[in-house]
């Protein structure tokens, strides 16, 4: 909503009311009618000064004099006389209070590079970067990119392509075969429902999964950043299961998922993605770099802040996009699995953390991410959140910040975002 302000003399509106309220008494008195009368008679002037203030507006808009602000919704202070000069700020006051939001996070959590995009429920959009930083960058989403690859496999199980309750050892064998070894016998028995949410008893960053545990950089050196899934499965040393079925965060989860969208599509993942998500969507911002492929599935995509609230939108149960609501209602709102933690009620669910709320089709979904693979290039944090109903934001910085700084910055966009918002 813009504002505009116009010049008056000074006193010009208390002069304009006493006078109208002095000559509409003195009118009724010399009339001859009663007190009473004249009250009467003043209510009924009020109350038609009152329809004609609500119908103006409305009335205005079809007149081809009226200013073309007034078609704004703007909030307009009358001049006692003469014509409306409206003043009009910049930028909107929400999308400034957000750029000041962004230098705010910048000088507070030391960074050198902040991009912040928040949309309401009504689809309304505010986005601001620091200063020499374009709000639309192609930027590394890291393991955003598990919701990319889970909505590929929603995709796959809402055409009946595919089942929650397969095992790899049917899915993989001839793909394993056709990358030229065998599928890790403890491996042949995950199903698909147990790698989406995490259970799979595969092995956890902090050890020695192919990107963030101890082998990031030695797998990237053995195969290179254009490796295949498979090569990379094995030179990360982590294709194999302990069968526990406890949640334990591990990328190797949904490396295998991106696996089994080829084999089951067959296309090449980058391919599945583009035509049967991105192209969908209208989503033209967002790739895969060569040297970046084997990350692909789990955290492999960089896209603009825009294009990753698009993806995310598709889990909106209220408004069904390329998932049905009955597949929503199937796996991003299953349970099954269990929470994450015995004494917390968030579920793992389709590449989001899921808090539910009151009644099925009210809940909050949520992701960060650290993108510091390539030790040569810039390090990246990014989350997302998504409330329903409710509005959604998508922030990246960089640097990292430290582990620490993770809930406080959090917090600050949330508090960021509601004064965005409180402003018209």
């Amino acid at each position: 909503m813009y504002v505009e302000r116009h010049s008056r003399p000074a006193g010009a509106r208390l002069t304009t009311r006493r006078t109208w309220r002095e000559n509409t008494h003195a009118a009724l008195c010399a009339t001859g009618l009663s007190a009473a009368s004249i009250r009467g008679g003043v209510l009924r002037i009020l109350l038609s000064a009152v329809f004609l203030s609500s119908a103006t507006p409305a009335l205005a808009q079809g007149a081809s004099s009226a200013p073309a602000a007034s078609q704004n919704s703007v909030v307009v202070a009358l001049p006692a006389s003469g014509p409306a000069k409206p003043i009009r700020p910049a930028v909107p006051i929400g999308q400034s209070t957000l750029a000041q939001g962004v230098a705010q996070l910048k000088e507070r959590f030391n960074l050198s590079h902040v991009w912040l995009r928040t949309e309401s429920d009504t689809g309304v959009a505010l986005e601001a970067a620091t200063a020499d930083d374009d709000v639309g960058a192609l930027l590394p989403v890291a393991s955003l990119s598990k919701s990319v690859t889970a909505i590929g496999i929603a995709l796959l199980v809402q055409e009946g392509k595919l089942s929650l309750d397969a095992k790899l050892g049917d899915l993989l064998d001839a793909y394993s075969k056709q990358h030229g070894k065998p599928l890790d016998p403890s491996l042949r028995e995950l199903t698909v429902r147990r790698l989406l949410a995490h259970r799979a008893g595969l092995p956890t960053n902090g050890f020695n999964d192919p990107v963030n545990g101890l082998f990031s950089g030695l797998a990237i050196r053995r195969v290179g950043g254009s490796a295949d899934f498979f090569k990379y499965l094995d030179a990360g040393e982590a294709g194999h299961s302990t069968g526990k079925s406890d949640f334990v965060y591990s990328n190797v989860s949904y490396l295998l998922l991106g696996m089994v969208i080829e084999a089951v599509s067959g296309q090449a993942y980058k391919d599945f993605c583009e035509t049967r998500i991105f192209g969908p969507l209208g989503i033209t911002d967002a790739q895969l770099p060569d040297n970046w492929r084997l990350l692909a599935p789990f955290a492999g995509w960089q896209m603009s802040t825009g294009a990753l609230l698009k993806v995310w939108r598709v889990f909106d149960i209220r408004r069904p996009s390329l998932l049905t609501e009955q597949t929503l209602r199937t796996l991003l709102l299953d349970r099954q699995s269990g929470p994450v933690n015995a004494d917390r009620d968030v579920y793992y669910t389709l590449g989001v953390f899921l808090l539910p709320r009151a009644g099925e089709r009210s809940y909050r979904i949520s992701h960060d991410g650290i993108a510091d693979f390539f030790r040569t290039q810039a390090t990246y944090y990014t989350v997302v959140e998504k409330n329903v109903p409710g509005d959604s934001w998508a922030l990246v910085v960089s640097p990292i910040p430290s582990r620490g700084q993770f809930g406080a910055l959090q917090r600050e966009v949330r508090r960021i975002i509601r004064q965005a918002r409180l402003v018209p």
